[in-house]
C-alpha cells in the first residue's frame, strides 16, 4: 500500500508541461525503417530495468477456462516505491458465477531472484519459467493459487524494436512484446477451498516503460480473439493531445505455425454508449476494430456490453487516511476505471479477392486512464 500510495502523490505533484504538438514513432526498426515481425531473444524476454522513477516492468498472463473461470496475473517490477526494482504481484480469479476474488502483495527487491542463462524468475516461493513458446506459472497469494502452462506452437514474436518512442528526442518510450502468443492453457487453479483443473486458451505480454503513463495513454482498448484457426491480438491505446491524440497499436494474427501478420495500421471505433453510475463514464457496448496490412484487411464489430469485471482503479485508497489521497487523484488528476468483457466475436477477414469469417471467443478491455 505505501508503495500505491507514493507513486499516486508523485503523479499529482508531476509537470505534465505545455501542449506543442510531439511526434511519435510506432514500432520501428533501429535504422527507422518499418518494423518487421522478430521472434524473441532470451534478452527480449528478460527484465530491462533502467533508472528513471517511473520505470515499470510487467509480465501479464490471463487464462480462459472451458469451465468458465477466468484467471490472471499481474507481475510488476518497479521504482515507484521505497526502493528500486521492487516486485509485486497482483493474482485474480473470476468464478463462473462472475464473483471476482484478488489479491496484491508487494515484495522486498531482495526476494526477486533471476537465472543468468535462461529465462527463470522467482518472487519469494512464486516461479515463472520457460521459454518464448512455453511459460510455466507456479504462484501462490493467501487463498488463490495457479499452477499453469502456457504453450503455443507458435513462438513469441515482437514488431520491429518492440518500442514506441514518444517525443523527438525519443527520451520517453514503451516496450511491448508477446510471448507464446497462441497458448493453450493446461495445469490447475485453486479458489474458494478448491482445486480445479484447467484447460482452455490464454494471452501473455511482457512491457516495461520509462515514464508516467499518463503523460502518452488516456484509454485503452485491448481485444484477444481465440479460434480453432488463428488467434487475434488488438493492443491499442490513444494517446493525450500532446500527442495529436494518435492510437498507438498491434493488430497481429497468429496460427498453428507462425504469425500471419503484423500491423500498426488499425482503427478503433465506440459506439452505443451507456453510462456507467460508478465509473462517472460512458462506457461503449460495441466497439468496431478494423486494421489493414499488404495482403489483408480485417474487422471486428464486438459486443461490449458483456461485461465480466469492472473496477475502479483506485478502490484500494477507499479506506482511511489514503481516502483524502484517492479525493485528491480523482479531482484534480485522474479517474481511472477498467472493464473486461467476453464472449463469442467474428472475426471478417479479407485477403486479396477472398472473404472469410472465423468465429471464435473473445475478450476485450477498456481500460480509462484519466
Amino acid at each position: 500500500m505505501k508503495k500505491v500510495m507514493l507513486a499516486l502523490a508523485a503523479l499529482i505533484l508531476s509537470s505534465h508541461g505545455g501542449l506543442s504538438m510531439e511526434p511519435v514513432y510506432l514500432f520501428l526498426e533501429k535504422d527507422g525503417s518499418a518494423g518487421q515481425i522478430h521472434h524473441l531473444t532470451l534478452e527480449d524476454m528478460k527484465l530491462h530495468p533502467n533508472q528513471s522513477f517511473w520505470y515499470t516492468e510487467s509480465y501479464f498472463f490471463i487464462a480462459y477456462l472451458d469451465s468458465g473461470e477466468i484467471a490472471y496475473l499481474n507481475l510488476i517490477i518497479s521504482n515507484m516505491g521505497l526502493k528500486k526494482n521492487q516486485p509485486a504481484m497482483t493474482l485474480t480469479i473470476i468464478t463462473p458465477e462472475r464473483k471476482r476474488l484478488t489479491t496484491e502483495k508487494d515484495f522486498a527487491p531482495e526476494d526477486l531472484k533471476l537465472a543468468p542463462d535462461h529465462f527463470e524468475l522467482k518472487i519469494g516461493e512464486n516461479l515463472l519459467a520457460g521459454t518464448d513458446r512455453e511459460l510455466s506459472l507456479r504462484v501462490s497469494q493467501a487463498t488463490l493459487a495457479l499452477e499453469l502452462d502456457f504453450k503455443s506452437p507458435t513462438p513469441g514474436f515482437k514488431l520491429g524494436e518492440g518500442t514506441v518512442y514518444f517525443g523527438a528526442k525519443k527520451d520517453s518510450f514503451y516496450s511491448i512484446n508477446y510471448p507464446a502468443p497462441r497458448s493453450r492453457v493446461s495445469g490447475s487453479i485453486s479458489y474458494d477451498g478448491k482445486k480445479v483443473q484447467a484447460k482452455g486458451w490464454g494471452y501473455v505480454d511482457h512491457c516495461w516503460y520509462n515514464s508516467n503513463t499518463t503523460d502518452f495513454e488516456e484509454i485503452w482498448h485491448n481485444l484477444k480473439l481465440f479460434s480453432d484457426q488463428t488467434t487475434l491480438i488488438l493492443t491499442s491505446f490513444t494517446t493525450p493531445e500532446k500527442y495529436a491524440n494518435q492510437l498507438v497499436g498491434i493488430a497481429a494474427l497468429v496460427d498453428d505455425s507462425k504469425v500471419l501478420f503484423a500491423t500498426t495500421d488499425l482503427k478503433v471505433s465506440e459506439s452505443d454508449h451507456d453510462f456507467d453510475t460508478a465509473a462517472q463514464k460512458k462506457y461503449p457496448r460495441r466497439i468496431l476494430y478494423e486494421f489493414s496490412c499488404p495482403g489483408y484487411r480485417g474487422r471486428i464489430d464486438f459486443n461490449s456490453s458483456r461485461v465480466v469485471e469492472k473496477m475502479d482503479v483506485l478502490e484500494k485508497l477507499d479506506k482511511g487516511a489514503a481516502k483524502a489521497l484517492k479525493w485528491t487523484i480523482n479531482k484534480f488528476v485522474a479517474k481511472p476505471f477498467y472493464y473486461r468483457s467476453f464472449g463469442p466475436a467474428e472475426l471478417v477477414l479479407e485477403q486479396k479477392s477472398a472473404t472469410s469469417r472465423i468465429q471464435g471467443k473473445a475478450s476485450c478491455e477498456v481500460i480509462f486512464i484519466k
